[in-house]
């Protein structure tokens, strides 16, 4: 008698942006475990269905059957694809065999390692200066998972524009209203790139309906993405831009990135009004 069993956990990713909390909520069964049989047992399989690559941790309880590879059973899978993570052999063959497997997955590659050569453009237009209100390390929010985050001080309705370029993989637009008060904790505008280091970026506090892109639409660097506004949890008009990367067990941890001003390559220091270049 063979038998098995398999649990999925739908992993909840809080993104904690500037006392903002935008929440990202996978699809359900956007990440699917799946078995085929095989000559000596069974082919595990996933299929991530996601525009952006997928962490998933899977936890197995085995009777008779071997995996051909080792603990953890961590791996990293690609956008919208569709592959096999291991064989389950069975070890004698005139006895039953009966597995059970419970997994959770996350947004993001766990290995992604950033291109620090790239010099970041300002995130506005060429010509208009803004001071940096917040920076790395800022007292007011930049702490923990945020330390490398960035606020950059503008009236609402100001164009912004990618950074980096990459692929749109996460987009919101339909808040109106912004403020201090806990109600607007998960109410925040943004868009989400992923680069080509499986790193991502984020803009948000766009306003309402202040989106002008698309979730699985390549972006170029200078490529306008919305406008800026206070929506969520937000003290007034400003756009908040931090470039992150997936960690294990969930949510994300910012990186340090350089810009490309007129006095050179640099990272931005608090305080400072900077010319898009």
């Amino acid at each position: 008698m063979h038998l098995f069993s398999v649990k999925f956990r739908l992993f909840i990713i809080v993104g904690l942006i500037s006392l903002v909390s935008t929440v990202h909520l996978q699809a359900q069964h956007s990440v699917e475990l799946y078995s085929t049989e095989a000559e000596n047992g069974l082919i595990l399989n996933v299929k991530n269905d996601n525009l952006f690559p997928v962490t998933i941790d899977v936890e197995l309880e085995l009777e008779n059957l071997e995996p051909d590879v080792r603990k953890p059973y961590i791996f990293i899978l690609e956008p919208k694809s569709d592959v096999r993570i291991m064989a389950l052999n069975v070890i004698e063959e005139a006895k039953a065999w009966t597995y059970r497997s419970e997994y959770v997955y996350y947004m993001g590659n766990i290995y992604a390692r950033h291109n620090d050569r790239f010099a970041y453009r300002l995130p506005f237009r060429k010509g208009a200066s803004y001071t940096l209100s917040q920076g790395f390390g800022g007292a007011f929010s930049h702490k923990d998972h945020q330390e490398y985050a960035l606020d950059f001080t503008m009236p609402e309705g100001t164009p912004v524009y990618a950074a980096r370029g990459g692929m749109v993989v996460n987009t919101e637009e339909q808040y109106a209203e912004g403020g201090q008060n806990s109600e607007y904790l998960d109410k925040a505008n943004f868009v989400t790139i992923l680069h080509n280091d499986d790193t991502f970026a984020d803009y948000t506090h766009l306003r309402y309906r202040g989106v002008e892109v698309q979730a699985g639409q390549q972006v170029r660097t200078g490529r306008l993405l919305g406008y800026s506004g206070s929506t969520g949890y937000a003290t007034g008009p400003h756009l908040h831009f931090v470039v992150k990367k997936a960690v294990l067990g969930g949510g994300f941890e910012s990186i340090p990135v350089k810009f490309a001003t007129k006095d050179g390559i640099k990272q931005l220091d608090e305080g400072s009004t900077y010319i898009g270049y």
